[in-house]
């Protein structure tokens, strides 16, 4: 960038403004503070600003970290720059007649400055009277105390504030995070208990209605329960009448069998010594 500010249509080396250690850019109608030519003049640490038409400090301002003292009375300067606290070497700083309503968050950080001038500003009726009035040395050198000090605890407030609204959000979120997972949950209970009672009841309808195993099933069951005694004692008269079958049979015993109703009476021919006959179940 070009070492030149314009004055009146003409333009100015900033270089040559400067004499030691003062940089003197004092009523050439400037508009626009040219800061990187004065950033490149480190011998530069007392800049002259006043009685110009500045309406912002912006925040490339704040590069300018070896100025000591700055003039920037009789402008019409609105707002200043946030950043306006790294300027940690500034020690006499003049704002007189300018359109501060404010002082930036970080003015608390200006450790170093001993002279301060707010006179005719609008700022807010109670930090005024508490800054005091710069109607001498003294008096400006307690209002740079008193300013320093209360914006000091002021940053020191808000940043507490907004720590606290940040963990106030994270815990907010991580307890929107805990009931979505909870509600997920219980939703899969829920079907897990649906899936269940759908199964049940799927499994009693069944049961009533078309699934084999019903009052037939248990009838069945029931006959072929009590059937089981009436087969082991055909099996027990089979294996009589077998053991009858496999020798001759005295008379007097194949007819205690027939009064028994063990077997019928056969019309085979007995011999001699009993009978061999072909015997045949009672009932069957």
């Amino acid at each position: 960038m070009s070492p030149h500010i314009v004055e009146n249509g003409e333009k100015i080396n900033v270089r040559d403004r400067l004499t030691d250690n003062l940089l003197d850019l004092s009523l050439m109608n400037v508009s626009e503070i040219p800061v990187d030519e004065i950033k490149n003049l480190r011998r530069a640490t007392v800049l002259d600003l006043s009685n110009n038409r500045i309406t912002q400090i912006k925040s490339n301002f704040a590069d300018l970290i070896q100025l000591t003292v700055l003039d920037l009375s009789k402008n019409r300067i609105t707002s200043i720059c946030d950043d306006f606290g790294l300027l940690t070497n500034l020690r006499r700083l003049d704002l007189y007649s300018n359109q501060i309503t404010r002082l930036p968050l970080t003015f608390g950080r200006l450790k170093n400055l001993k002279y301060l001038d707010l006179q005719n500003n609008p700022l807010h009726a109670e930090f005024k009277n508490m800054v005091g009035l710069c109607s001498d040395n003294n008096d400006c050198l307690n209002a740079a105390k008193r300013a320093v000090h209360f914006m000091k605890q002021v940053e020191k407030n808000v940043v507490e504030a907004r720590i606290k609204e940040r963990q106030e959000q994270q815990q907010a979120a991580q307890l929107a995070i805990v009931q979505l997972k909870e509600e997920k949950a219980l939703a899969e209970g829920h079907s897990t208990d649906d899936t269940k009672s759908d199964k049940i009841k799927r499994k009693r309808k069944q049961d009533n209605t078309g699934n084999p195993v019903n009052s037939e099933q248990k009838e069945s069951a029931t006959i072929e329960a009590g059937g089981g005694k009436k087969k082991s004692r055909t099996d027990a008269r089979k294996s009589s009448i077998s053991f009858v079958l496999q020798r001759n049979v005295r008379k007097s015993d194949f007819e205690k069998l027939v009064s028994e109703s063990v077997i019928h009476r056969s019309s085979s021919i007995g011999t001699a010594d009993g009978f061999r006959t072909e015997v045949v179940l009672a009932g069957s």
